[in-house]
């Protein structure tokens, strides 16, 4: 058994690719393995396969999609600790060494950190959004609490130990987008300990070819968050948590609901998980969600841990290695 297991999804995206692989094999800390799972491209992945197959594990999706494809990952993966990625993000030098020596040293089942949308462009990066958790989740709720009042992580931006993973469900196969939501709120009922790590971030890449842009339809991307909230709203009544909470979660999912029409998709398919004092609870929540905005002056609530330094940006831009 090694450290750190890698899991990499990839479709259509054989040039970004070699940059992301060039990224991780500069780390501090490289990975015991990589494993990138081909989800059907057709776009001559197999010269990166050529050229990186004495560094990576290759293989096939035996399914369709991003779930399908991690699950397939952790099905052969040997590390201690996961690192899920994506085939077009980066991270600085040592984001990967940092993570698991928090973990070792904590004895904490998920390290987090910092992550912030940029796109590369011929004259540079470009801040698309302000850094994201620069700072931790406040300690006054549990993770399922904060995931369920609409708290945003990216699973590049973490290392789960892989006693946690497979203790819970694997990934829904069916959803193309928010199936990171639904994962990581499941890994939440478990009761994780966490540890913030500040040091290292993630580059989470803005380009043309992203499924959450270009090729998936905003109709698609409407559904498959409504799905999700739909299933975790089943399992409310299950959950452990504070009124608020899940007032919030309520209020935000019939805030979604209002506008599934609009995005093309049947709202009756999801009427009876929609309640009327859910709209109750929508009004609290954008009444809730527009004063944490303002205390942050931006899109976002304290809750996210933001920074809007420039520099801080600059920094991490500059930090960034390939191979």
């Amino acid at each position: 058994m090694g450290d750190i297991s890698v899991i990499i999804p990839v479709k259509n995206r054989a040039e970004l690719l070699r940059k992301t692989l060039d990224n991780l094999l500069s780390q501090s800390k490289k990975p015991d393995e990589i494993i990138v799972v081909d989800d059907h491209s057709t776009d001559g992945i197999q010269m990166v396969i050529f050229d990186y197959i004495t560094d990576c594990t290759f293989l096939n999706n035996r399914g369709t999609g991003p779930g399908a494809a991690r699950n397939l990952g952790l099905s052969v993966a040997t590390g201690k600790y996961i690192q899920f990625f994506d085939s077009d993000d980066l991270l600085t030098p040592n984001k990967i060494q940092k993570q698991f020596e928090a973990l070792e040293n904590s004895g904490a089942d998920i390290a987090y950190g910092p992550y912030v949308q940029a796109e590369e462009t011929k004259n540079g990066w470009i801040q698309k959004d302000v850094l994201m958790q620069a700072n931790p989740l406040p300690n006054d709720h549990n993770l399922t609490e904060w995931m369920l009042r609409g708290w945003n992580i990216l699973t590049q931006a973490c290392m789960f130990r892989k006693d946690l993973i497979d203790r819970t469900e694997p990934w829904n196969q069916q959803l193309i987008t928010h199936e990171d939501y639904l994962y990581l709120i499941k890994l939440s009922l478990l009761g994780p300990t966490c540890v913030h790590v500040p040091d290292e971030t993630v580059i989470y890449r803005q380009h043309g070819q992203q499924s959450t842009d270009h090729q998936t339809h905003s109709k698609t991307r409407s559904q498959d968050k409504m799905e999700v909230l739909a299933e975790i709203r089943g399992l409310l009544s299950q959950i452990k948590s504070d009124f608020f909470s899940k007032g919030l979660f309520c209020g935000r999912m019939a805030q979604n609901y209002k506008f599934l029409n609009s995005a093309g998709v049947e709202k009756r398919r999801y009427s009876g998980f929609i309640s009327v004092s859910d709209y109750f609870w929508e009004i609290i929540y954008r009444l809730y969600n527009k004063q944490k905005r303002n205390e942050t002056g931006t899109l976002w609530e304290p809750m996210h841990g933001i920074s809007n330094s420039k520099s801080v940006f600059e920094n991490v831009i500059h930090s960034i290695k390939y191979v």
